[in-house]
């Protein structure tokens, strides 16, 4: 990032990260490995922002994309390459032998507002194929590994692991001959039987795990808002209706949609379930 997107990007994380509690604002930057001191006797701000400046670019894009932050740097840019604008990131770990299901994975994630990145298929040509892996592997919100027997003597898969580990990132192993080993062994793993299933699978995990509930929320409520049809409309709310994550912004998004999307508007009783679904919300 150019230091102008940097200064641009600590405002926006203060101005948000300051609206919390000095508990929920320790936890969150060392969650994404920025210091934090208990002798510091000065305003939010100041303190937020001097803790921004001490970290790193990655860092910084990290948790801006968790703050759901709209980054215009070169590489958020180039993100759009690969990434569907709006949906939940994943990276899809596989061996070369396994590329036709790690295609066919990703294309049924869609549905379910899940971009997936599948390294045979979303490398262009032109470009440096490792420098791509990184960025996607710097910019995703989990990966998937997806266990085939050799998986681990692969000298890439492994590394992509690694990277997802270290950015504390949530991993579901899926079981498809090989059981998760090491460090990722403590991971939730999904023993594959067939695709349509460990789509669904994987998607009810999204939903609840404390690392993917919330970006998974908003995902959804952005292919939501962008329903092109009113079948699409219909469908796409009923995926909203799985969502377990809730606050005050995705309400409110909630209730605008009707005014913002005719398709949302004009497709018959959706205004009315969508009114009740606020009201049950509301309640709780």
């Amino acid at each position: 990032m150019t230091p102008t997107e940097i200064i641009k990007t600590i405002k926006e994380i203060s101005n948000i990260l300051c609206k919390e509690e000095w508990s929920i604002i320790d936890l969150t930057l060392k969650q994404f490995k920025f210091p934090t001191t208990d002798s510091f006797n000065g305003e939010k701000l100041d303190y937020v922002v001097q803790s921004l400046q001490d970290g790193t670019n990655v860092n910084l894009i990290d948790l801006a994309s968790h703050l759901n932050i709209n980054l215009d740097s070169n590489e958020s840019n180039l993100n759009q390459t690969f990434w569907k604008n709006g949906f939940l990131r994943v990276f899809i770990s596989h061996l070369a032998s396994d590329k036709v299901n790690a295609q066919l994975l990703k294309e049924k994630l869609d549905k379910y507002s899940i971009s997936g990145f599948v390294a045979h298929t979303d490398i262009e040509p032109t470009r440096e194929w490792q420098n791509e892996i990184e960025l996607a592997l710097r910019t995703c919100d989990l990966l998937i590994a997806l266990m085939i027997p050799s998986f681990h003597e692969s000298k890439w898969t492994d590394q992509e692991i690694g990277v997802a580990l270290g950015r504390d990132l949530l991993i579901i192993p899926v079981r498809m001959g090989q059981d998760p080993y090491g460090f990722i062994g403590k991971f939730q793993a999904i023993t594959f039987t067939e695709m349509e299933s460990l789509v669904k699978d994987i998607f009810s995990l999204l939903l609840k795990n404390k690392k993917t509930s919330k970006k998974m929320a908003y995902s959804l409520m952005y292919k939501f808002e962008n329903s092109e049809s009113y079948a699409e409309a219909k469908s796409n709310f009923e995926l909203i209706k799985k969502i377990d994550y809730w606050d005050s912004n995705l309400i409110n998004r909630l209730t605008k949609s009707k005014d913002n999307n005719s398709q949302i508007l004009y497709s018959f009783g959706l205004p009315t379930s969508i009114n009740s679904l606020i009201s049950n919300l509301e309640d709780v």
